[in-house]
């Protein structure tokens, strides 16, 4: 989005806080969307600059309290306190924008650190604009060493049936994913202590191993972390599952209560292997009688993954859901059939290609 010709990007560099969204109508600024969402609590920011001098514009709204003395918190920018006891209803009401700046701010360090620290309630941001007038420039951290220089890069699938490759005619989406990777000239191959699916493809010896498990949730698959999914110490870690918990939801485990599973799973997966890259799918369609739950849990996949990206953590959202083919699910409108699992091969090799050799 973009504010007084400013363009912002989603949420980043972050660590510790929760994210959180209004729909209420904001005052005060030319586009209300940028102050329609914030992050809240005491966390802070590292962002990725060169060395240089910097200016930093803070946009704040107070989209909950509706008195003063509700909330107050403090701001330091590059260890130099900004403000102190900042109450956002007693300076401009609420649902009012607000802006704070910060000028000449040397950075030799590789980041800008901005910490927010709670007084009384939480602490919040709704936007953070960097400038500088001498050179300075927003710096994309390195795509992380994941992959070894030599041998092959080991990939563990892990997750249900559809892990499994159920429904397909042999080794579900693992096949199109080595298919692609072998056509690249990237060296990888699957670990994990299940097997199955041909024994070569395009002629290749095709690695059979995965860690799926037909029926599994999202706390069943937890079970099996960190072993035995996880002794054969895998360089990238392919995460999808959800699907089965989604038919229970009529018992209570409604979408966030997934989204908590999920995100413990994600956590204990990061505590385990913190230098693997997990790559966490948006779960494929199933057009049965569940659909609407599914569906609902798609909604929050990604939240719980850009939480952790915005940790720091090597976590990527994949997303599996959408672009599915209208005719990429079995007779059981469950289990994809070849042509899903094909989508999902192909989806899954061009989100972890650059980490390849």
């Amino acid at each position: 989005m973009t504010l007084d010709g400013v363009r912002f990007e989603a949420d980043r560099f972050s660590s510790s806080g929760t994210p959180n969204t209004t729909s209420d109508p904001i005052s005060g600024a030319s586009n209300a969307a940028l102050y329609q969402s914030e992050r809240y609590g005491t966390f802070t920011y590292n962002i990725p600059v060169t060395q240089a001098t910097y200016s930093v514009e803070l946009h704040f709204v107070e989209m909950f309290h509706t008195s003063a003395n509700s909330r107050s918190f403090s701001v330091t920018v590059e260890g130099k306190s900004l403000v102190t006891g900042l109450d956002i209803y007693k300076e401009v009401g609420h649902d009012t924008a607000y802006i704070l700046r910060a000028t000449n701010i040397p950075v030799s360090d590789g980041a800008l650190t901005i910490q927010f620290t709670t007084q009384v309630d939480n602490a919040t941001v709704s936007g953070i604009a960097v400038y500088s007038a001498d050179g300075g420039r927003f710096e994309e951290p390195p795509i992380p060493p994941i992959c070894p220089d030599s041998g092959p890069c080991k990939i563990l699938p892990l997750g249900d049936s559809i892990t499994d490759g159920i429904g397909s005619s042999g080794g579900g989406y693992r096949v199109e994913l080595f298919r692609q990777a072998v056509a690249n000239n990237k060296n990888i191959t699957f670990v994990g202590s299940k097997a199955n699916g041909p024994t070569t493809v395009d002629g290749k010896t095709f690695p059979r191993n995965h860690e799926g498990y037909s029926g599994y949730s999202i706390n069943q698959i937890a079970g099996v972390v960190p072993s035995p999914a996880l002794n054969s110490d895998p360089n990238i870690i392919l995460l999808m599952i959800g699907t089965n918990d989604s038919w229970v939801e009529e018992n209570n485990n409604g979408p966030q209560v997934m989204a908590q599973r999920l995100g413990a799973l994600i956590d204990k997966i990061i505590n385990a292997k913190p230098n693997a890259l997990l790559a966490v799918a948006v779960i494929t369609p199933r057009y049965d009688y569940a659909r609407q739950w599914a569906d609902s849990y798609v909604a929050v996949i990604p939240g719980v993954v850009q939480e952790r990206i915005n940790q720091g953590f090597n976590v990527i959202l994949v997303d599996q859901y959408k672009g599915f083919p209208s005719n990429g699910l079995g007779t059981d409108n469950l289990h994809p059939n070849d042509t899903g699992y094909r989508f999902i091969g192909q989806t899954w090799y061009n989100a972890i290609k650059d980490y390849l050799k």
